[in-house]
C-alpha cells in the first residue's frame, strides 16, 4: 500500500511538472499524452472519472460514446462516465498510443485501448477499441480534452454502455467562413451521393489520402489507402442494399493551417430485400481534412461510430 501510495504521489509531481512546460514537438507532446493515459488508467481502476472530466474543455466540449449520442456540456459527460463506470468492476485498463499529430496548437492523438471488467450481474466485459482524441495546447503546454470518440474492434452488445438522459441542446453550428462552411458540406454532400450509389471505390479513391488512417465501427483501424479501399469497395457493395434517405452534416469546423478539423453527424434510412428489411442508423465522427497539392480538402484521419 505504501509502496502504491508512493508511486502514485512521484507520479502526480511529474505530471504537474510537465504540465508546466511548452510543447515544442510530436515526442513532446507524446510523453505528456502518456502521462495522462497512465493517469486515466489509474483513475479507470478506482472507477473514478474525475480525472478524464477535469481535461474536458469547460466551454466547447465534444465527448462521442460508441452507442449514445454525442455530449456537449462537462455535467453530461460527467454523468455518462459515472453511470458508465459504475455498472462495473474494472480489472484492467490498457491504453495505448499509436500515432500524436502536432498541428499548431492542436494535438490529434491516435490509439487502441483494452478493458477488461466485469458488469454488476457478475458477467464478464473484454472491450477491444481505438480511439481518437483532439487536444487543445495552451501556450504553457497545457492540455485540455477539446474532443473524443472511441469505438469497438469488433461487434459489441450496445446495451453494456451507459445511456444518460442529456439536457435538451442543439448540435453546435460551424462558426466559421461561409466559404470554408460550403466546401466542407460540398464534401459531405458528395460522399452521400456516393454511398447512396454505392460507389465504394470512387468513395475512397475521391476522398482518402494515400496515408489516411480510417477508424470505423467493430473493425480494427486501417492504416494506408491499399486497406481502406478494399473496406470501402466491400462495404458499399450493393447487395441488394437501398439508401433512401441520407444526410451527412458538419457542426463545428475548426480550421487549423492546411488542416480542417469537422465535427460530422449522419443519417441513414436503409432498406434490403425490396423493402422488407428497414433500419434507420445515425452516428458521428470526427474528421480531420488536409488539403492537397491542389487545395482539395482530403480525409486524413477519419473516426466513426454509431449512435
Amino acid at each position: 500500500m505504501k509502496n502504491r501510495y508512493l508511486s502514485i504521489m512521484i507520479f502526480l509531481l511529474v505530471f504537474t511538472n510537465l504540465q508546466g512546460q511548452t510543447i515544442k514537438n510530436t515526442e513532446q507532446l507524446k510523453e505528456k499524452l502518456k502521462a495522462v493515459n497512465s493517469q486515466t488508467a489509474d483513475s479507470f481502476l478506482r472507477n473514478d472519472s474525475k480525472v478524464i472530466v477535469q481535461y474536458y474543455d469547460d466551454t466547447a466540449p465534444v465527448c462521442m460514446p460508441e452507442y449514445h449520442k454525442a455530449l456537449y456540456t462537462k455535467e453530461d459527460i460527467k454523468s455518462y462516465y459515472q453511470q458508465w463506470l459504475s455498472n462495473f468492476k474494472i480489472n484492467a485498463y490498457k491504453r495505448d498510443i499509436f500515432e500524436v499529430q502536432l498541428i499548431d496548437n492542436y494535438g490529434i492523438e491516435i490509439g487502441t485501448f483494452n478493458i477488461d471488467a466485469i458488469n454488476d450481474k457478475g458477467g464478464a466485459l473484454v472491450y477491444d477499441g481505438k480511439y481518437l482524441n483532439v487536444w487543445k495546447i495552451g501556450k504553457d503546454g497545457k492540455l485540455t480534452l477539446a474532443s473524443e470518440i472511441w469505438g469497438a474492434n469488433k461487434a459489441i452488445d450496445g446495451t453494456n454502455f451507459a445511456s444518460i438522459k442529456t439536457k435538451e441542446s442543439d448540435t453546435p453550428k460551424p462558426a466559421v467562413k461561409k466559404s470554408l462552411e460550403d466546401e466542407v458540406n460540398k464534401r459531405n454532400l458528395r460522399i452521400a451521393e456516393l454511398v447512396t450509389k454505392r460507389e465504394g471505390e470512387k468513395h475512397a479513391v475521391e476522398f482518402f489520402t494515400k496515408d489516411a488512417i480510417y477508424l470505423t465501427y467493430d473493425t480494427p483501424m486501417f492504416i494506408g489507402f491499399e486497406n481502406i479501399k478494399p473496406y470501402f469497395v466491400e462495404h458499399e457493395k450493393p447487395n441488394g442494399v437501398s439508401i433512401d434517405s441520407i444526410s451527412i452534416k458538419a457542426s463545428r469546423i475548426i480550421p487549423v493551417k492546411n488542416f480542417v478539423i469537422e465535427y460530422g453527424y449522419y443519417y441513414v434510412d436503409v432498406s434490403w430485400d425490396n423493402k422488407k428489411g428497414r433500419a434507420i442508423v445515425t452516428g458521428k465522427s470526427i474528421n480531420l481534412w488536409k488539403r492537397d497539392e491542389n487545395g482539395i480538402l482530403m480525409l486524413y484521419r477519419q473516426m466513426v461510430n454509431h449512435n
